[in-house]
């Protein structure tokens, strides 16, 4: 497999972070602005789904749903920590990032936290060069532990 450059493994954390901080603001235009047209979604290690190919709309109708991340009683916040690139090919490239993902169900007032979940592990995202740029192109997480009562996050959420 061939090294990452400098300037890939910058424009990859660069696309790492707006992933992050797009979650965490609940920002589908800025989220959007980062993915490929299709992706790779694959949480059989966490919620048991997977999805070889997804468009980018379904993605973001599933992630932004008032009932998923956009409950406006949930608050998030996805800590990347180190992260180590494969690359595969001119145009794909594989990163595994360590994770912290936190999660708050807040009361309906928002003044008390009544639920909270973190996962711990890791996250391996996708990336494709498409006309010559990169661009997030699936996703699979790893959870080696959870700590709190994730299941009761999204407790509206029905799969």
């Amino acid at each position: 497999m061939a090294s990452v450059t400098p300037e890939e493994a910058r424009i990859l954390s660069d696309i790492t972070f707006e992933w992050a901080e797009s979650l965490d603001t609940k920002d589908w235009d800025r989220l959007r602005a980062i993915l490929a047209p299709t992706l790779f979604v694959d949480y059989s290690k966490v919620t048991g789904q997977k999805w070889d190919e997804m468009s980018t709309d379904e993605f973001l109708a599933i992630f932004s749903d008032k009932t998923f991340l956009d409950d406006p009683l949930v608050d998030l916040q996805h800590l990347i920590g180190l992260c180590k690139y494969e690359k595969t090919s001119d145009t794909e490239i594989f990163g595994d990032h360590q994770i912290r993902a936190a999660h708050q169900r807040y009361t309906i007032d928002k003044n008390t936290a009544e639920v909270q979940g973190h996962g711990y592990g890791l996250i391996r995202h996708y990336y494709k060069k498409l006309d010559g740029h990169w661009k997030l192109a699936g996703l699979r997480p790893t959870m080696r532990w959870v700590e709190g009562s994730f299941s009761d996050i999204f407790r509206d959420k029905k799969s």
